[in-house]
């Protein structure tokens, strides 16, 4: 664990709050409450202190007898004004980091590839947190690393989740995330969205109205995708963002913040000069979106970064940053179930941010040249999207801010077999077929070769007992998820054979 300390202020008026650390442990489980430290790894986190110690209580094999001595990594070299294009083309140079065993590097193969604390190991956590702290300037917090946000969440879920708990989520959201927590006895209270995202006046409503004696425990924790939502591809405004992070504060909720498409933005008014002036840390993070852990003055926000959407997936790394009262937990956890994250990606990712690698810097430049690639592979989607399938009137999209990811609406009232009910068999009830019909459109266009996700598939079904006043979520599943992350050809193909589809689909 380290902690970050911001060098610079934003002009916010959070940054002139009082900082002070609540006491959170209300929202600890049963479980976090009653674990222990793994005492074994205790002493080893002891026997770091004092250098020269002779430790022979470990069970570590020697790190001469380790079958490997030097790791060499090719990767594209960041000097290229476009180093993605230069890339995809093999126009660019290349560059080798490399991580040895018995030779000086950033991340020494001896400590890489031995046992290490479940928080990961300090040379990581200090880059990702001087990463961090340029990029958000949090108030003290503290990173811990992952194999990833699926892993990183599921150990979330059993740090803060009791049975009967009820969480809060949006109302279409990344099914195999949710459907992690239900084994816990956790319940999901979904969370009306538009367009823009979650809510947050329907988040106030679900919390101002909750009936413990009807619903049980009111929800105290929220878990959302701010950025590029999944499915639905929605980024929260700044003021959504401030207004749901009021109502965390008023009601004293813990912010789950997945946010793995956080680096993925298009139309970026990033500057030339902020570029030249400072580098393309500053002047990314000068546009970026406004995160929940950038304001979160009460410690509140656990938010969970990945390296899976802009590095490799295969990678498992990502890292949770949080107060220390929840990181001290987290990787108690982490100690006791899964372990320290595989000493090959941290070695990696050392050499890769270290200053024989690209360094912090270099890998915004990186991820600034991916942004423009992705927003062209964007762009090119929904100019052949508004040509092929938008023409029809059967089916319309809002173009991504962000991510991988459009929502696209299939406008399922126009079919001739579409049916809605005037009698409820009983209160919240569906009143239409459109699921039926979606799940017929999408055995219809498997039938012609293709593949987007069916809303349903992320849609939260409420089980609390809460009637919902707004109609069934399963009247509202009328949506498909595709990605545009493809090949141009993929793109052009995918959406010619989606518009010959839905329009023979419309025809019966």
């Amino acid at each position: 664990m380290v902690y970050i300390h911001p060098t610079h202020e934003r002009a916010d008026p959070v940054n002139n709050l009082k900082k002070r650390q609540l006491d959170l442990s209300r929202h600890l489980s049963v479980e976090a409450k009653a674990r222990l430290p793994n005492p074994i790894k205790a002493i080893w986190k002891v026997a770091q202190v004092k250098p020269g110690t002779i430790n022979m209580g470990n069970g570590d094999p020697h790190h001469t007898l380790y079958p490997v001595c030097e790791m060499n990594f090719i990767v594209p070299s960041v000097s290229e004004s476009d180093p993605v294009q230069a890339w995809r083309a093999g126009t660019g140079d290349q560059q080798i980091i490399a991580s040895y065993k018995d030779e000086p590097c950033a991340l020494s193969l001896r400590t890489a590839l031995a046992y290490g604390a479940g928080a990961g190991l300090k040379h990581v956590r200090d880059a990702l947190a001087e990463l961090n702290d340029r990029i958000h300037a949090p108030p003290k917090h503290m990173v811990s690393l992952s194999l990833g946000n699926a892993d990183a969440l599921t150990k979330c879920y059993r740090l803060l989740g009791d049975p009967g708990d009820s969480f809060l989520c949006e109302e279409f959201t990344f099914s195999a995330m949710t459907n992690a927590a239900l084994p816990l006895g956790i319940k999901w209270v979904p969370i009306r969205m538009d367009k823009d995202g979650l809510i947050p006046s329907d988040m106030e409503k679900i919390l101002a109205n909750w009936d413990e004696t009807l619903q049980g425990k009111r929800p105290h924790v929220l878990y959302t995708i701010p950025c590029s939502q999944n499915p639905t591809g929605s980024t929260l405004s700044a003021e959504r963002r401030r207004q749901i992070y009021d109502l965390a504060h008023e009601y004293d909720i813990i912010i789950l913040e997945d946010d793995p498409y956080f680096f993925l933005q298009y139309d970026l008014d990033i500057q030339t000069t902020t570029i030249e002036s400072y580098g393309y840390t500053r002047a990314m993070a000068d546009v970026l979106p406004r995160s929940f852990l950038s304001m979160d003055y009460d410690g509140r926000v656990m938010r969970l970064d990945s390296f899976s959407k802009i590095l490799a997936p295969g990678m498992r790394l990502g890292w949770v940053t949080c107060n220390d009262f929840f990181a001290e937990k987290l990787d108690m956890l982490t100690d006791s179930s899964s372990q320290h994250p595989h000493g090959l990606g941290q070695a990696f990712i050392s050499e890769l941010l270290g200053g024989e690698g690209w360094g912090i810097d270099g890998f915004m430049k990186w991820v600034s040249s991916l942004c423009r690639e992705y927003q062209r592979r964007r762009d090119l989607f929904m100019d052949v999207f508004r040509r092929e399938v938008e023409s029809s009137g059967l089916a319309s999209a809002e173009t991504p801010k962000s991510g991988m990811f459009v929502w696209i609406k299939i406008n399922v009232e126009r079919h001739p077999r579409y049916r809605k009910s005037e009698k409820l068999d009983k209160p919240g009830a569906p009143v239409t077929n459109t699921a039926d019909l979606m799940n017929e459109l999408f055995r219809k266009l498997l039938d012609c070769g293709l593949v987007m996700m069916p809303a349903s598939t992320f849609a939260i079904v409420d089980q609390t007992g809460r009637i919902p006043t707004d109609g069934h979520i399963t009247d509202r599943v009328n949506f498909f998820r595709a990605t545009f992350v493809g090949t141009d050809e993929v793109i052009e193909d995918g959406l010619k054979i989606f518009a010959r589809g839905l329009e023979e689909f419309f025809c019966y």
